[in-house]
């Protein structure tokens, strides 16, 4: 329960920053190879990226429990 609790909170914690830098930061475009992105696109891309880095942490460690008491209910 304390996994999904520290989950939850983590979540919580990069919605709080996406809108915090989704309000504050200016979109000044960078160049990009042939094109341009906005510096508060990059950061929100940043974001997201740890944002999935953590849900995928946390479903495999839900998968690696279930695994485990898989086998010593066996």
């Amino acid at each position: 329960m304390q996994k999904r609790k520290r989950f939850y909170v983590a979540i919580a914690i990069y919605a709080v920053l996406g809108l915090l830098i989704r309000v504050t930061m200016e979109d000044v475009p960078l160049p990009v190879g042939n094109g341009h992105i906005g510096i508060r696109s990059l950061t929100l891309i940043v974001l997201a990226v740890f944002a999935l880095r953590t849900i995928l942490h946390f479903r495999a460690d839900q998968i690696r429990g279930e695994h485990e008491e898989e086998k010593f209910s066996s």
